[in-house]
C-alpha cells in the first residue's frame, strides 16, 4: 500500500480501512507519520471508521472487527485458519488432564481437534464448545452455567464466577480477544475480563490460541501478563516482527502447520 501524505480524510480512510483488511490492526503513531498528519487526525479517522462498523477502537489505535464479532459470524471467519490452530493447541494437552477451554471461535477449533479417544475432563463455559465436546465418547464434559454473552457465545458472570471456585485445572485455553507484548491479554468487556482472570487464578498452565490479527492488538481490560501464558499458539506466518515482541514473555510459542 503506497501511502500519500496529502490525502484527504476520505482517501485515508480508504488506505486505513485497506490496512485493517490485511493486517487486522493499526497504530495510531506510526500512521500520523506515514500520512504526515497529527495523531488527532488520524483518530478522527478512526473514530469515523468506528462509527461505520468497519473497526474496533483499542488502545493505540483500532482493530479488525473480523476477531470481535457476534461468535455465530466468527465461526464463519477464517475456519481453515482456526482448524490449524485448533490442532496444533490440541497437542498441548495429555491423557488424564482436567481443561479448561474458554468460549471464542479459536478455541471451539481446538474442541473439534481433540483426539476422540483420549481420557479428559474438559469445562467449558461456552454451550457450543459444550456440545462438541459431547461427540467424544472418553471426555467428561463439565458445562458452566451463568449469564449468557451472545456476543461471546459463553457465560460469565458473579454465578459462573463462583463456581470456578470447586475446580483446579491442569491447563486453561483462555480466550484472547487481544494480545500484546507488553499488556498481555486483553478484553473487550469488563465482566468478561474479571471471568478470565478467575480462570488463569485457578489454572496451572495458561495457553492462548490466536490468529495473526489478534498478535499486538489492545482491548480495554486487563486478564493476564505475557508472563502468565505458559504456551502461545500461532499461525504458520505469523509475522516475524510481532512474534519476536513475545520471544522471552511467554514459556512457549507453538507454532501451527499450514492448511492445505
Amino acid at each position: 500500500m503506497s501511502a500519500n501524505p496529502e490525502a484527504f480524510p476520505g482517501e485515508r480512510q480508504r488506505l486505513i480501512t485497506e490496512r485493517l483488511a490485511v493486517q487486522g490492526r493499526v497504530i495510531a503513531a506510526e500512521l500520523a507519520t506515514e500520512f504526515n498528519v497529527s495523531e488527532h487526525s488520524i483518530r478522527r479517522d478512526l473514530g469515523v471508521l468506528a462509527s461505520a462498523g468497519l473497526c474496533k477502537r483499542v488502545y493505540g489505535g483500532a482493530i479488525s472487527l473480523a476477531s470481535d464479532g457476534p461468535l455465530a459470524a466468527r465461526v464463519e471467519h477464517e475456519p481453515g485458519r482456526k482448524r490449524q490452530l485448533g490442532v496444533a493447541a490440541a497437542g498441548l494437552i495429555s491423557a488424564g488432564q482436567h481443561v479448561f477451554i474458554d468460549g471464542g471461535s479459536t478455541n471451539l477449533a481446538i474442541a473439534k481437534a481433540l483426539d476422540p479417544h483420549m481420557a479428559l475432563t474438559v469445562t467449558t463455559n461456552a454451550p457450543l464448545i459444550a456440545v462438541e465436546l459431547m461427540k467424544l465418547p472418553a471426555v467428561e464434559v463439565i458445562l458452566l452455567g451463568g449469564r449468557l454473552s451472545p456476543v461471546a457465545g459463553s457465560t460469565y458472570g458473579f454465578t459462573t464466577i463462583q463456581q470456578l471456585a470447586h475446580f483446579n485445572f491442569d491447563l486453561c485455553f483462555l480466550g484472547a480477544c487481544a494480545l500484546d507484548a507488553l499488556k498481555g491479554v486483553t478484553a473487550f468487556d469488563m465482566d468478561v475480563a474479571e471471568f478470565k482472570r478467575a480462570v488463569v487464578a485457578r489454572s496451572g498452565q495458561v495457553a492462548v490460541a490466536v490468529i495473526n490479527e489478534k498478535l499486538s492488538s489492545i482491548a480495554h481490560y486487563q486478564v493476564a501478563q505475557c508472563e502468565e501464558v505458559g504456551a502461545l499458539v500461532v499461525e504458520h506466518d505469523a509475522p516475524a516482527d510481532r512474534l519476536e515482541l513475545f520471544r522471552g514473555k511467554v514459556a512457549q510459542i507453538v507454532t501451527a502447520q499450514a492448511a492445505h
